[in-house]
């Protein structure tokens, strides 16, 4: 199991509202391949992890701060990406 399917499985079983898409580039020379968007419901933030081998370590994006991180284990990313998309006022923030 990759890094980042453990990443996915631990972000699901701490919150359950937090969604996970894969983006696949289909075009030739695309890089993209390795990018991983997660949301929240009724939060309009996004955060993205990359790794073009879905081994740590991680880049992790935040768009609206415009905030870069790196997460050199599977914890480091699950952590920043549960902080980044809590929700204001309910005790993970």
């Amino acid at each position: 199991m990759k890094d980042v399917d453990n990443i996915i499985e631990m972000v699901r079983s701490a919150d359950a509202e937090i969604r996970c898409d894969h983006l696949r580039v289909v075009h030739p020379g695309a890089d993209d391949d390795g990018l991983w968007v997660f949301v929240r419901s009724g939060i309009p933030d996004e955060v993205q992890i990359e790794s073009a081998t879905g081994e740590c370590p991680f880049v992790i994006e935040h768009d609206t701060d415009d905030e870069r991180r790196i997460g050199g284990t599977p914890d480091d990313v699950v952590a920043t990406i549960l902080e980044w998309l809590a929700v204001p006022g309910d005790g993970l923030s």
